[in-house]
């Protein structure tokens, strides 16, 4: 459809009583450089990503230099 088409037909659908409404918001596609918002103050685990198994390693190792 060339462009004078479409404002023919647009001037034809407002000629009829045609209305254009606004569409809700989509989804925000922006980056987000943190996936997680955390109220300041708010207690954070941050060993939660840590291998449990490297821990103990660590805590033997350090008990083992003794």
């Amino acid at each position: 459809m060339k462009r004078s088409e479409l404002n023919e037909a647009m001037a034809k659908f407002f000629a009829n009583g045609g209305k254009v409404t606004k569409l809700p918001d989509g989804p925000d596609f922006k980056f987000q450089p943190y996936g997680v918002r955390v109220k300041p103050g708010s207690k954070v685990d941050l060993t939660v990503m840590e291998d449990p198994g490297s821990k103990k390693q660590i805590e033997v190792f350090e008990a083992s230099k003794l």
